[in-house]
C-alpha cells in the first residue's frame, strides 16, 4: 500500500469515527440540541481538526441522512422482485419504508428532521448523493419506470414527478406521526396502520388505465 493510499484509508476512518460521534449526540439529545464543540469532545478531537473534516452541524447531519438512506436503500431492493409488475413492487417497497420507520427510529429522525433550510448549506457535491445509483429515490424511480414500461403505473405523470409526489407524501404523514402521535392516540388510529392504508391509497392514483 503507498503512502497516499494509507493517507486516504486513515482520514476515511477518521471521518467515519466523527460521524459515529455525531450519530451517538443527535440520537441521544435531538439533532438541534448538539454543538460543534460537544462532537469535538465526543470525538476526541480539538475542534480545529474537527473542522477539517465537516464545515457544519449541517454537514454532519447530512452525513447521519446519508447513512439512514443506505439502510433504506438496501431494505427496498430487498423487497423488490424482478418477477412482478411495477406497481406490486412499489408497494412491497412502501411495505419496506414501514419497516425502516419501525427498526430505525434514530435514523429515520434524522431524514425527518433534516429540513430544506439544511440542505441548502450542504456542499453541492454532497447534495448529488441523493441521487447517485446507490439511492433510494433513484432506485424508486427506476421501479416506477418499469411499471409504466408494463403498463401497471399510469404514464401521465413522468416518473422523475411521481417519485417526488409519492416520497414528499409519504413523509408528510410520517411527520404528522412524529409531530402529532397524540392526536392519533385520540382517535384510536394504529400508525402503521395509517401508513399503510395511505401508501394503498396513493397507489390507486397510481394504476395504469385498464384497456377496454
Amino acid at each position: 500500500m503507498s503512502i497516499a493510499e494509507r493517507k486516504a484509508r486513515e482520514r476515511e476512518r477518521r471521518r467515519s469515527e466523527i460521524v459515529d460521534a455525531a450519530e451517538r449526540l443527535f440520537f441521544r439529545k435531538g439533532f438541534e440540541h448538539v454543538t460543534m464543540d460537544e462532537i469535538a469532545e465526543e470525538a476526541e478531537l480539538s475542534k480545529g481538526t474537527l473542522y477539517l473534516y465537516f464545515k457544519s452541524r449541517e454537514d454532519l447531519h447530512f452525513a447521519v441522512v446519508l447513512r439512514a438512506l443506505a439502510i433504506l436503500d438496501r431494505l427496498i431492493r430487498q423487497a423488490y422482485r424482478p418477477e412482478r409488475k411495477g406497481l406490486e413492487n412499489i408497494l412491497e417497497m412502501g411495505e419496506a419504508y414501514i419497516r425502516f420507520f419501525q427498526e430505525h427510529t434514530g435514523y429515520f429522525r434524522s431524514i425527518l428532521t433534516f429540513d430544506a433550510t439544511k440542505f441548502e448549506k450542504v456542499d453541492d457535491a454532497a447534495k448529488l448523493r441523493i441521487l447517485d445509483e446507490g439511492s433510494p429515490l433513484f432506485f424508486f424511480m427506476e421501479v416506477l419506470k418499469e411499471g409504466q414500461a408494463d403498463g401497471s403505473i399510469t404514464r401521465e405523470v413522468s416518473a422523475e414527478q411521481l417519485a417526488i409526489i409519492l416520497w414528499s407524501q409519504v413523509s408528510g404523514v410520517f411527520e404528522f406521526i412524529a409531530l402529532r402521535g397524540t392526536l392519533l392516540e385520540m382517535l384510536h388510529i394504529d400508525a402503521t396502520e395509517l401508513i399503510r392504508n395511505q401508501i394503498k391509497v396513493l397507489l390507486y392514483g397510481l394504476e395504469g388505465k385498464k384497456e377496454d
